[in-house]
Parts: structure tokens; sequence; C-alpha cells
């Protein structure tokens, strides 16, 4: 069964950014698995950060449990994430137990270091997870085996769909997720502990809408009317990555339109 891997920063981040795609890898057989690396400690003006910690560490687990995917959290905190060996070594530990074809993560140009970090400790993790003398674990528990291919990598949109300067992102595809739009919301719906501060502080579902507008900006690069929502992602084609389109063979090209194939 092939086998993806959406690599985030915090809980609700693959809500917001990719999970019409996974429900869609899902719908097609493939097995899901979504991890952080934080659990969204700062996520709250009046929980501490344990309180908020444990609390969207459930939510996280929740959605996920829709999608019958596993939800794994390496326990960084906010706002101190940093590539470095503290954090590739577990990252590349959990490469090398789930053993993912495609590897989703955030944006390298995202509007946040906790994501643009992220992105980078994934993509290296990835490539230390092929390496037979490094050392993914070093505590209990085992060594797990040494990959034996590197993943095809795409960084999810940035949020709003632009860059740390407030360009507009041009993808290598976009993914139509018009079928799938009212389950990724009901994923993001399971991260109450963001959703209900902001409904109360607009008075209106600000959390849902937000995601909605986002995925129908980005279905107008699709270009056909049919297509209400969309994802889009960057493909990783750096030295010694898959640069083949990991998307069209298997969600067809009705769903899949390639943007930038460079």
């Amino acid at each position: 069964m092939p086998t993806v891997l959406a690599f985030m920063a915090h809980p609700d981040d693959a809500e917001f950014l990719c999970a019409g795609l996974l429900t869609l890898l899902r719908q097609t057989g493939w097995d899901v698995h979504i991890a952080t690396i934080t659990p969204g400690d700062l996520g709250s003006a009046t929980l501490s950060s344990d309180e908020i910690a444990r609390i969207r560490h459930g939510e996280a687990a929740a959605s996920a449990a829709l999608l019958e995917a596993s939800y794994t959290c390496l326990w960084f905190r906010d706002l101190t994430v940093v590539y470095g060996k503290e954090t590739k070594r577990p990252a590349s530990a959990l490469l090398r137990e789930v053993r993912p074809d495609l590897l989703v993560t955030l944006h390298p140009s995202d509007y946040m270091e906790d994501h643009t970090e992220t992105a980078r400790i994934a993509r290296e993790a990835a490539f230390a997870s092929t390496v037979r003398n490094w050392t993914a674990r070093l505590s209990d528990g085992g060594e797990p085996p040494p990959c034996d291919h590197l993943p095809a990598v795409l960084y999810a949109d940035p949020v709003d769909n632009v860059d740390h300067f407030g360009r507009r992102v041009t993808p290598s595809y976009v993914v139509d997720i018009t079928s799938v739009i009212d389950f990724k919301e009901q994923m993001l719906a399971c991260h109450d502990s963001q959703r209900s501060w902001l409904r109360e502080q607009h008075g209106e579902d600000e959390y849902l809408l937000w995601m909605r507008r986002t995925a129908r900006d980005r279905a107008r690069d699709f270009g056909k009317k049919r297509v209400k929502y969309a994802e889009g992602f960057t493909q990783h084609r750096g030295n010694a990555f898959p640069r083949e389109d990991p998307l069209t063979g298997v969600l067809g090209k009705r769903r899949v339109k390639t943007i930038r194939s460079r």
C-alpha cells in the first residue's frame, strides 16, 4: 500500500493546507500519516502552554481519526523550531518508521519561522533517512532501518497562498478538492480550541471561512468552472529527489493540473 506522510509544524496545519489531497489519496487506498513537530502549545491566550498542548494534541488525533490516519507529535515547542541535529534525528526516525512514498510539508517561503524551519527539517530528514550510517535515534527503542528510497516531496501552499513578501506563489500542481471540501472542513472543525476564539472575536466562523476562501482562491488557477476549491503544491526537485509527477498518475488529469513542471 502506498504511503503519504504530512509533516507539519502545528496541529491544524495539515487541515488548512493539504487535508483535501490527503483525503483523495485515502480514497484511492493510500495509507495516511500526519505528524506535527509541535503540539501548538502557544495557541491560547487564556490556558497554560501545557493545557493547550494537551487539548490540541487531542484535537489533532481526533481529526486524523476521521481520515483513519495516524497522528504523531514530536513535542518540540512553538516558536522554537530550529533545524539541527536535535530536530532532524527524531524526524528522520519517523521517516524510517513510516517509510512514505510521498512527503507533504510546509512551504519554505511561508509566513513564519516554525513553518519554514519545518520544511527544511522534513526535507533534510527525508534525505538522512536513506543514509545507512546516519543514527536517527539515540535513545531506547532501537534504530529503524534506513529507507531504501527517497520520497517525492511536495510543499503545500503557504498560508493565504502568498510567500513571506506577500507575493502569490505559483505551485507545480493544483489539485481539485471540490468533492472533499466538506470533509476537509470536518477535519478542521475538530480544532475547536482555535476555532472558538475566532468565532467569539468575529461573530462568525472565520476559522472555517478562511480555509474555504483560500481554497477558492487557488481554484482560480485550475481554470475550470467545475473546480470550486483546490490546493496547490510545489515539488522539490533537488539532486537525488524524485522529479516525476507524483499526483496525476494517482488522481488523474481531471483532478490534477500541472502549472509549473520545472
